[in-house]
């Protein structure tokens, strides 16, 4: 007994004189040189040397950046090779020893104040040590046959029923205690406190403890057993962490002196601790957990690491299968874009650790590996459009529909129910809201299409709608109709139109599309009607010109409509035109003299201009269809038009026509009501 005191109180003064050694021989900068004698030369890219502090092979030293770090515990012995220093610390600054590896070039973090620190990325040096007490109270899974520890026996009995091995958890370092929770069912004030079996995940960043979570271990008292016969575990947890955010659990995996491969092919991110030692079991190396659950905003769980990070090719989501784990899963795939992948598992299990527990190793790699990118509409395949491709070929396709004017109109403006962007422009008082009003009310009553109206020229929408009933009846004076006779008609257009006003928020186009999508949620709809631009107020501000503004608003109108099938009409005003050399008159309007910006010119799928002539031996309105985008159905053109008195406009085979009725000749197909 005697011989065994003397023996610990010899090692106790040995370690204790190895440490003064080291605090008294220990040097501000080290070489490669000064670990000669102590070092392993692999074929990787860090070597591996005897660490001069702790004594242990734990050492492991950059090949590329020089930075050196001890990942025993308790070990602090970390820096970087002076030959390595790019230029000395700044003057006055205090170095801390903290470094920041990139593109094998390396910055000294110097100590700043707090409001300096706050403006700067948090690095992996930034997690504080867990404190000693809490891992005092921890003793380690071992792979011992047989343990008479009660607390180690619930910890195995826990493991066991998730399918994760001794082996695997000693691996992990997973701990086990008695340790206290509260119960947030108590209705003590406080909560009840609770002293649980638990399990505890011990999370390292650099070989240093710095947090650790506490999950119970316990069969439920309540439930011990589920309806397919299975354990039934407490769901108590918490967790010791000096500092926030949690770094992800496992995180050291992919430390940068711990992977020897230039490229980690794939690392695979999970909800929780459980699911990684399931991964784990199942053989794969590099596996993190995010911290704090569902609950993760990545951006703060990873912005330490994003250098760790770098070298991965494919990041593998693992999230559970519930709507806060599928929520998880959008937030990852956001911040790793194209890096991402997603798994599909069993619809009856829950997270990849229930896979493992009901179908084994062998279905969980084959989920792993069957990963593949985030489903996107953004990305097309000819496999996938095969079969539309042959309806195309084969001339099964949307051949587009008449709008009602005749067959010159279809020439030269024949949609599909694709949606997109109508742009409308002519010169001041030409009949451009006019010849809208007659263009979409006969869209209406002889297509059957929905028209939503955002008309700020048009105050009185009593009277917009009066007019709409007047195209539809063909009649200037509608006071001998009944109110019999006019109510289907008031009914037909309250099932195919509705309009929009903007008073309660600003006119912008996300508020104006934000309105139109309630619409579209309460009744169909193919035509939103902007009349005109003027009034929307697009958010300059956010953009380095007028035309960058105007560029954001026409891709966002026109996306949402083809989206959603809609053709977004906006009336736009052209510039102010040139007179003519020698004349009144002005240039002839075009794509490019819309006001603000060539891309109303170029984003738009039609642009058609109206022109109106009243000379005193010629009256017509003209349509000039500037832009077709899709000329398989229709081509650039002009039609010209007779307006009736009721605001109808029909369609005439050319001027000299025109000329010909100029007195008052009335075609038979210019009468008569479009709704018996």
């Amino acid at each position: 007994m005697l011989s065994r005191s003397f023996a610990a109180l010899w090692m106790t003064l040995s370690f204790i004189i190895s440490q003064l050694s080291f605090i008294m021989e220990k040097k501000a900068f080290y070489v490669l040189k000064d670990f000669e004698e102590n070092l392993k030369v692999t074929s990787g890219k860090n070597y591996v040397a005897k660490c001069p502090k702790c004594g242990k092979w734990n050492l492991y030293i950059s090949k590329t950046t020089g930075l050196y770090n001890c990942f025993t515990g308790g070990c602090d012995f970390k820096g970087i090779l002076q030959n390595f220093l790019p230029e000395r610390p700044t003057a006055g600054a205090t170095h801390t020893g903290e470094f920041y590896p990139k593109k094998n070039k390396i910055r000294f973090v110097a100590e700043t104040s707090r409001a300096e620190k706050d403006s700067v990325k948090m690095l992996p040096t930034d997690y504080k040590r867990l404190a000693p007490e809490p891992l005092t109270k921890i003793k380690r899974v071992t792979e011992v046959a047989e343990t008479a520890d009660l607390d180690e026996q619930a910890a195995r009995h826990y493991l066991s029923a998730m399918g994760i091995s001794l082996q695997t958890a000693a691996l992990a370092r997973v701990g086990y205690l008695t340790t206290r929770f509260t119960n947030p069912d108590s209705k003590a004030e406080n909560g009840e406190t609770l002293h649980l079996r638990s399990l505890a995940y011990v999370n390292y960043v650099n070989g240093q403890a710095v947090n650790v979570k506490y999950r119970s271990c316990e069969v439920s008292r309540s439930t011990p057993k589920d309806n397919e016969g299975r354990t039934v575990f407490m769901k108590y947890w918490n967790q010791d962490s000096p500092t926030t955010p949690c770094a992800p659990y496992h995180i050291d995996c992919i430390n940068p002196l711990r992977v020897e491969e230039e490229v980690i092919e794939r690392l695979i991110i999970t909800e929780g601790e459980k699911d990684v030692l399931s991964l784990l079991e199942a053989g794969y190396r590099y596996v993190i957990s995010v911290p704090n659950g569902a609950s993760c905003v990545p951006s703060k769980a990873f912005e330490a690491f994003e250098e760790w990070l770098a070298p991965v090719n494919d990041v593998v989501l693992c999230g559970d299968t519930d709507l806060p784990g599928r929520t998880l899963v959008k937030k990852l795939a956001d911040y790793f874009g194209p890096r991402s992948l997603t798994v599909q598992l069993p619809a009856d299990c829950k997270d990849i650790s229930e896979v493992l527990v009901s179908y084994g190793v062998e279905t969980v790699r084959s989920i792993i590996d069957g990963a593949q990118p985030l489903a996107t509409d953004d990305i097309i395949t000819v496999e996938e459009r095969a079969d539309q491709v042959l309806e195309v070929l084969q001339g099964r396709y949307d051949k587009g529909y008449e709008v009602g004017f005749g067959p010159l109109t279809d020439r030269v403006f024949h949609p599909t129910d694709l949606g997109g962007l109508i742009i409308v422009t002519g010169k001041p008082n030409s009949g451009k809201t006019d010849f809208l009003n007659d263009l979409t009310c006969r869209l209406m009553m002889k297509t059957g299409r929905h028209v939503c109206y955002l008309s700020f020229e048009v105050p009185d929408k009593n009277k917009h709608i009066a007019q709409l009933v007047r195209l539809a009846l063909g009649q200037v004076n509608t006071a001998r109709y009944t109110r019999e006779e006019l109510e289907p008609l008031m009914h037909y257009l309250h099932t195919h139109m509705v309009h929009l006003d903007m008073h309660e928020v600003s006119p912008t186009p996300a508020h104006i599309l934000e309105r139109a999508d309630r619409v579209r949620r309460t009744m169909p709809m193919e035509y939103l009607v902007i009349d005109p631009y003027l009034f929307m107020e697009v958010e300059t501000g956010r953009y380095s010109s007028e035309t960058q503004a105007i560029k954001a608003m026409l891709t966002q109108v026109q996306t949402w409509g083809r989206a959603h099938g809609v053709w977004v009409v906006i009336v736009a005003h052209p510039r102010k035109l040139m007179k003519l050399w020698g004349s009144n008159d002005t240039e002839d309007i075009d794509m490019y003299t819309i006001a603000g910006s060539a891309n109303w010119a170029n984003l738009a799928d039609f642009i058609l201009s109206i022109t109106r002539v009243d000379e005193e031996e010629k009256r017509y309105t003209r349509l000039d269809m500037l832009k077709v985008r899709d000329q398989d159905l229709c081509r650039k053109g002009t039609v010209v038009y007779v307006r009736q008195p009721c605001g109808r406009y029909d369609e005439r085979e050319s001027v000299e026509q025109v000329v010909a009725e100029m007195q008052g000749v009335v075609l038979e197909r210019d009468v008569g009501a479009w709704m018996k």
